[in-house]
């Protein structure tokens, strides 16, 4: 990687790419001096660029962006995941990137805790009837009246700061928490049992509702697949509360998110 000589902060510019969130606001309240602006359209962040030292942006990357970059040295992602940048090439041009690991780590955790509530009291179908102008009454049928989550097993694929918090989110509802983690002995957080990912087969069988909060990796890629749903998850909940693509995105494994009793929620859009 070359060594090159990061600009003196009277000559720093920060370019701050998002189409929805007032980055560039948030940072002028601190005062820095520094030059900085926004774009709010991936059209301006091609014109732009070339203005930037440093680039702070996530969804509007895109490698061809290099070409307009010569003076680019350092990019924050504003997410966790860093797998959309071109690792090997940004080496060559000597530009350092940086993830922002554990930022959504509440956010998160608690929107994986708010799905499995909903599930659990069956709040899409409340929503539903109401929409419908339509009164349930009582029904015998298990699978679709409000349960309690009390004694339900939670399982946690990807122990890291996410999967550690919602562990603690989910015994304070009284579940049973398993998980799986690289190292073992580094899980942090009240799981009961925590075993390594090549088990994973061994404790989708016991849960009622599965999060994946594991990164992309090689290993995870499609770590969910239409297999596992129809040999395993007849009767649980699973929410992809990570990245997209651990779950297989293709088609034949799309048609198997309505097999009887298995409900799947993600906290991202197919396109994120």
């Amino acid at each position: 990687m070359p060594n090159l000589e990061f600009p003196a902060k009277d000559q720093l510019t920060i370019c701050f790419a998002h189409t929805a969130y007032p980055l560039e606001n948030s940072f002028a309240q601190r005062n820095t001096g520094i030059r900085h602006f926004q774009v709010w359209e991936l059209e301006k962040l091609f014109l732009r660029i070339e203005e930037a030292d440093v680039l702070v942006v996530s969804g509007f990357w895109r490698d061809d962006l290099l070409g307009n970059a010569p003076r680019l040295r350092f990019i924050q992602s504003i997410g966790a995941g860093y797998d959309q940048f071109p690792l090997d090439e940004m080496r060559r041009r000597g530009i350092r990137l940086a993830s922002a690991r554990g930022v959504n780590q509440n956010a998160v955790s608690e929107h994986a805790m708010a799905m499995i509530l909903s599930l659990a009291r069956q709040l899409h179908t409340g929503r539903d009837n109401q929409q419908r102008h339509h009164w349930r009454g009582m029904i015998s049928d298990r699978s679709r009246r409000e349960d309690e989550l009390s004694g339900k097993t939670l399982l946690i694929v990807g122990m890291g700061g996410i999967g550690s918090r919602l562990a603690q989110l989910a015994k304070a509802f009284e579940m049973r928490v398993i998980a799986t983690k690289r190292n073992p002995a580094t899980a942090v957080g009240p799981a009961d049992e925590v075993m390594t990912p090549d088990r994973l087969h061994e404790l989708l069988p016991r849960a009622d509702y599965v999060v994946l909060t594991c990164p992309l990796t090689p290993d995870t890629t499609n770590l969910i697949d239409a297999g596992a749903l129809a040999e395993y998850l007849a009767t649980m909940a699973l929410f992809n509360g990570f990245t997209v693509t651990v779950c297989d995105p293709r088609e034949e494994y799309m048609g198997s998110w309505s097999v009887p009793q298995v409900n799947t929620v993600t906290d991202m859009p197919d396109d994120a």
